[in-house]
């Protein structure tokens, strides 16, 4: 099932203000938005923020003194997510097998699944951690804990109810975004504990509190209100972006 074109590249300027990534078509056409597998299939060719910033300028220019992240909506609220870069080598494998859709198949993550549940299973501070971090969705979360239940429990018909448990949590593994929060934060959590771990945010700000600031900031107090210009549109487009195996059946693309 194809994914939808909901999660923006965003750069973050210290001082406030943002610049979303866009690609521009000879056609006229312009996209903003994106599948997350596309954005993780470009972001995973770089190292680091530096060299994706260094990159960027090359064809655009302004990706200076701030940060990347992704952002989209859901139900309504902005929601940001961390990026993606070469180390995460499973998710750029995910992601280049799952081009353009939001699952996975079950042969793509059977032994990856095996391997998370009994590293979830046996380490509660890794646990814990996922679960404060939010790595894990409400979703997930019932579904492993139902699982967990069903596992270890001396009832009679546990047993015979466990393997209904395990369809349901296979379901939530086949999201290609809940396997890319596990991974996100297995690396957090190992670099936490390696006291090497930087926030994305590179502020310390929660996503509100900088929502508030940089709204702020380029919002000042003022009797007149004043429309803010556009954005100036990017004229070339990036040739690190291969824009022709994302505008392969433009109009047959289907909704989740």
């Amino acid at each position: 099932m194809a994914g939808r074109d909901r999660y923006k590249l965003v750069y973050h300027y210290t001082k406030g203000g943002e610049k979303i990534f866009e690609l521009n078509y000879e056609d006229g056409n312009c996209r903003k938005a994106f599948t997350l597998t596309e954005i993780d299939m470009f972001t995973t060719n770089f190292a680091n923020e530096e060299e994706l910033e260094k990159a960027l300028n090359l064809v655009f220019s302004g990706y200076e003194d701030g940060y990347f992240s992704i952002e989209y909506n859901s139900k309504g609220t902005l929601t940001s997510m961390e990026i993606a870069f070469s180390d995460m080598l499973f998710i750029r494998e995910l992601a280049g097998k799952n081009l353009r859709e939001s699952k996975v198949s079950k042969t793509d993550i059977n032994i990856y699944m095996r391997w998370m549940l009994n590293k979830l299973e046996k380490d509660a501070e890794f646990l814990k951690y996922m679960y404060t971090h939010r790595y894990i969705n409400e979703y997930f979360k019932y579904a492993f804990s139902n699982y967990l239940m069903l596992k270890n429990s001396d009832e009679k018909d546990a047993q015979s109810s466990l393997w209904q448990a395990e369809v349901k949590l296979r379901k939530e593994f086949m999201r290609y975004k809940t396997v890319r929060g596990l991974e996100m934060g297995r690396k957090n959590f190992e670099l936490e504990k390696q006291n090497m771990y930087v926030s994305y945010n590179h502020n310390g700000l929660t996503l509100a509190e900088r929502a508030r600031l940089e709204y702020e900031l380029n919002h000042p107090k003022q009797e007149k209100k004043i429309k803010s210009k556009k954005n100036d549109t990017i004229e070339e487009q990036l040739p690190l972006f291969d824009s022709e195996i994302y505008t392969e059946n433009k109009g047959k693309r289907t909704r989740k």
